[in-house]
This record gives structure tokens, sequence and C-alpha cells, in this order.
């Protein structure tokens, strides 16, 4: 059982995918302890590097053969690792516990050297070494003819020989499927020979399908399975589940391997064809294709169906139906069981113009380690009501496709009545965004117009009293004039897009001050309305079309660079987030606040040099 043991260990050892792979010099032992009548193999191993100089030890008290050169590669997910091996054979020359001094190797021009070691040489054993390593097997090894005289057989022979003790094979769950069902994959690898590795050297593509890999436990020990009236090691070593993206008949290309296997072959070191030993062989091969019948979905699809298909559950509500002007109400959409969660979106869902809502939190908690994807998939919306009153909040549908069934269900949120009480405060909803800067604009023009007037009236200081009277009466006509008077959407993003760096940055100013004093929801409340005022005056969009869809739109017609764009997203996700959960952190408004002064700063230059063009 202990060779059985070392060969799983071997087997299982299944390279995994790595952004990175450090170079290494090591060696291998296959026993620390060896009978005088056995021999010893002594592995010397380069990963991931180029072997320029090879210095081995001085096997003394050992009669070598070899070395025995192999190269492996291993390819997965795009990432590459090589490694060359060079294996010696000692034979021992006496008993006793003898010590291997250090190998040396120059790999990449640099000089690596190995520990020393030892082997402890024991009497001879009863057993010669071949009988009690295929004794150790539980199945009669095909290439059993150490150090007999047969005919060799030649290379389509061997690999046929092979292929009927070492292969690996795919299964699926189901053979026909729904389109957008969850299909299951699994690789298997039997074997009723010795080998050292596997390794996959190309993977499918999986075209037409979404892929998702797995966890699978390559630590588990093997099992015993009957294939084809044999009996043979199995160990599952893949699983992917798939959902088929394409009505049709659909191929699923095999997977390509490579590994190390031990066959009887001529003798090297003898001039006789027929005198065999066990050799390496390296056997690169395929597993079995699958053919997938992909049945398309029943049309017409239902108006509430966006794409999920599978067996879900789906639970809607408001976490308080009765709140302040101001308070926080949370509605949480939670669709749970098995399909492709992945593939559920957030709803566009449309609330009443009194309520500021932000973009939801997606919240994805899937099981990846059985046969199939399920779990749940929540989106929470945040809603602040602005002002008082009685509100119905949207009615919604969710649609999916059940494969069991074969047919369409669907759930629904029914229409929700919000009572919200106290009177409209200050807001930063966008629908008022217009009306405020209207009268922003208002008051600095009336408040330039009488700065203008004081300092005209020096020329009438000669007579104080008829002055002052009509300083009263033009200033009382044009604030007249101005209170009739409203502003149209030209005038006033004309107006605006000329100071909108500088009115931006004016309230980033008061932010700082904000900031400073730790008011920590008002300073994000400030450079909220600083990022919007400043991509609404700039690029002349009215407050209507105001929305993170259309701005990004409009900076990419700019040539704005998409990291600039991704940039303010992400400030006006964090900033409204900490208006409901606060960060406590005065290095984080810091962040916050240079991130906004930098980002108007630099994309006011491009808009600016875009503009010169």
């Amino acid at each position: 059982m202990k060779y059985i043991k070392q060969y799983i260990i071997f087997l299982l050892f299944i390279i995994a995918a790595q952004s990175s792979f450090a170079q290494k010099f090591y060696i291998q032992l296959s026993d620390k302890e060896v009978p005088l009548n056995y021999t010893v193999d002594v592995t010397f191993t380069v990963e991931n590097g180029n072997l320029e100089n090879f210095t081995p030890p001085k096997f003394s008290r050992f009669d070598a053969y070899g070395p025995m050169q192999s190269n492996q590669t291993n390819i997965i997910n795009g990432n590459v690792s090589r490694s060359v091996s060079l294996t010696y054979t000692l034979q021992p020359k006496s008993k006793g516990t003898f010590t291997i001094p250090e190998a040396s190797a120059i790999i990449n021009g640099k000089k690596y050297i190995t520990k020393s070691f030892t082997i402890k040489v024991i009497d001879e054993a009863k057993q010669p070494q071949h009988q009690q390593q295929q004794n150790a097997w539980p199945f009669p090894d095909p290439f059993s003819n150490q150090g007999k005289k047969s005919k060799p057989k030649s290379s389509d022979q061997l690999k046929a020989d092979i292929a009927k003790n070492f292969f690996v094979k795919v299964t699926a769950n189901k053979s026909t499927v729904y389109e957008g069902d969850q299909l299951t994959l699994i690789y298997k690898i039997y074997y009723r020979i010795q080998a050292q590795g596997l390794y996959v050297t190309k993977a499918p593509s999986y075209n037409n399908f979404l892929s998702e890999e797995f966890d699978v436990d390559l630590n588990k020990e093997p099992e015993i399975e009957s294939y084809n009236g044999q009996k043979y090691y199995t160990n599952e070593f893949r699983r992917v589940v798939l959902f088929p993206q394409k009505a049709g008949k659909v191929s699923i290309e095999p997977m390509e391997f490579q590994s190390v296997v031990m066959v009887e072959m001529p003798d090297p070191y003898f001039d006789n064809p027929f005198f065999t030993i066990p050799q390496p062989y390296e056997y690169k091969f395929k597993c079995n294709d699958l053919n997938i019948n992909v049945l398309p979905l029943p049309q017409p699809a239902p108006k509430n169906f966006s794409g999920a298909v599978g067996n879900f559950s789906f639970k809607a509500n408001y976490d308080k139906t009765k709140v302040k002007v101001g308070e926080p109400i949370q509605l949480n959409l939670t669709y749970t069981g098995t399909g492709n969660l992945k593939l559920i979106t957030a709803p566009k869902l449309i609330f009443p113009d009194d309520f500021e809502a932000y973009p939801p939190k997606t919240i994805d908690n899937y099981d990846n380690k059985g046969a199939v994807v399920d779990g749940s998939k929540t989106f929470e919306y945040t809603l602040i009501p602005q002002d008082g009153g009685t509100f119905k909040m949207p009615a919604y549908e969710f649609g999916y496709f059940n494969p069991e069934q074969g047919k369409y269900v669907s759930f629904n949120l029914p229409e929700t009545e919000i009572e919200v009480t106290g009177k409209a405060k200050p807001s930063v909803n966008l629908l008022n965004f217009k009306k405020r800067e209207k009268e922003e604009l208002k008051q600095n023009e009336l408040q330039n117009i009488e700065k203008e007037l004081n300092h005209q009236s020096k020329l009438y200081n000669s007579n104080i009293f008829y002055g002052t009277i009509g300083i009263s009466s033009v200033l009382f006509l044009l604030a007249f004039f101005f209170r009739q008077r409203d502003y149209s959407d030209a005038e006033l993003l004309g107006k605006r897009r000329s100071k909108a760096n500088k009115m931006a940055l004016k309230r980033l100013k008061y932010a700082n001050t904000l900031m400073k004093s730790n008011q920590e929801k008002p300073f994000y409340n400030e450079v909220i309305r600083a990022l919007w005022q400043y991509v609404s005056d700039k690029l002349h969009i009215t407050t209507t079309d105001l929305s993170k869809e259309n701005m990004a739109v409009q900076l990419t017609n700019k040539n704005i660079q998409q990291n600039k764009i991704d940039e303010l997203i992400v400030m006006l996700n964090n900033c409204e987030e900490a208006l409901f959960a606060s960060q406590g952190k005065q290095d984080t408004m810091q962040q916050t606040y240079n991130t906004a002064i930098n980002w108007i700063t630099d994309v006011d230059l491009m808009i600016n040099k875009n503009n010169e063009k």
C-alpha cells in the first residue's frame, strides 16, 4: 500500500492555474531506505528556468545509471509552467547510511545548489523489487515483462495498450437541455497503471456556453469503479457548469492532456532489443467529446421575462411603509434557487419624483461546491423621501422559465403605498437642481447690479438727496423686472458653462470647510452637488436628462478618457453610500476631496483643449 499512496499523491498533483511561476531547483527520492538488491531513483528538477549547466553529485557508494531527461509543460487558463527533470537510477554497492553531496546548476545565469541527502541501504530483500511493486498494485500490469526476452511493441501497439488502462472520461448530467438551463460536466481519470502527473495541455473553449468551474477536492481518496467490465481507480479532478446560449446541436470539444506512464521498453544499456525494462513514457491523449441537444425556449416569451432560466423563488419587501421626510427606506428584491443567477440584473424601477433613489447594491451568495449553481441574489435599493404625503411605489413582475415544468413562471411585487410625514427639506434631488440653480443665478445677478449702481452713485455726490432717490427708483424697477423674468434653459446653461469650473470648485471649497469641522454627511452632500453641477453646466446636460449613464455617454463624446469616466462614477457611488453608512474617517473625506478637486481640474483641461481643436 506504500507504493499506492505514493502513486496517488503523484496522480492527484494536478497543476492549478497561477498568476506567476517562480524558478525552483530541487531533488526527489523514490525512497530514503532501500534493500541492497533494489535500486533507488534520484530526480533533479528545474522549474520555470533555462538550465545552462548542471553538476551532479558524486555517487561513490552506488552504481549510477543515467541521467534520463524528461520535459513537461503545463498550460492552464493561459498560464504556462515548464520543468526539466534529470533522473539517476542508483544501485547500492554495500549496506550502510550514505550521504550524497549537493548538486549545483546554473539557471538563467544564477547558481542554485541543492541540499545534501542520505540514503540508507539495508539487507537484501527476499522478493525482487519488480514483483513487490506488482503485488502492491491491485490490478494486473499489462507491461509486466521486466527482464524477459520479448518482442518490443510498436508505437501504435504501445499507445493502444496505454489507452485501455489510462484515460480521462467526461460525462454530462443531461444530454438535452433548454437554452439558458444549466448543464454539469464531470471530468474523471481512470487508471490501472502507474503514472506521474496529469497535465492539461489544451482546455475546451466551451463555445456557445457560459461556463463556471466548481471547486473539487483533489486530495480525496480514489474510488474503484467498473467500466466496460474492468475495474479502475477513478478520481474526479474537474467539474464545470455550462449555460447554453444557442439552440441546436452543440459539440463540446475534448480536453487534451499529457502524462508520464511506466511501460516496458528496450533497455538502452543493452544491445538486445528483446530485453526490456520499465521506463517512463510521455503519453499525450484526449478525452471523449460530447454532443448536446439544446432546445429553444417556447415562444412568445412573456414581457416580464428577462432571461432567467432555472427554478427560483422570489421575495420582495420594503423595510418600512411609514417614515419621516429624510428617513431612508430600503427595498430588498431577493431571488433564490438554482439556475443562471448571475444573469439576473437589477430591474429599472421608476420611483416617485419626491424620492431620492440610489443605484441598488447587489449581494451575491452562490454555492459552487455541489452539482449545480444554487444560492441567492439580492438587490438593495435605498430611497430617501424629500417631501411629505402618501406615495405609490411601483409594482414589479419577475418572470423566468422553469425547465423542469417546461413553462414560464411569474412572481410580482404589488404596488405599495408609503406614507411620509413632515415637510420638504433642502434636497440634492436632481429634479430640484434646475430650480435651485436658477434662484442662485437671479440672486447673484441682482447683487452684481446693486454693486454697479452703488459704484456709479458716487457721480451724484453733489446732490445726495436726488441721487439717493434716483438710485432707489432704479433698484426698485430692476428688482421688479428680475422678479418677473424667468431664465430659459439656453440662457441658464450658457451662463453656467463658462463658470462651471469656478462654481464647482467654490462648492468644494465649502466642502473643505465642512470636512475640517467633521460634518461628514453635509460634506459628501456638497461633493455630490459639485460633481453633478460641473457636468451639467460644462456639457449642457439639462437636469431632466441628468443620469450617470447619459453623463458617461456625453463625456465619451467629448473624448474624455475612460478611466476618468469610471473615476467619476466611483466617486458618486462612494459619496452616496457614505450619506447613509457613515465612514467615520477623516482621511476618507480628505481622499474624496482631493480626488474630486483633481478630477474637475483634469477634465476641465481636457474639454477646453478638445474644444480648441
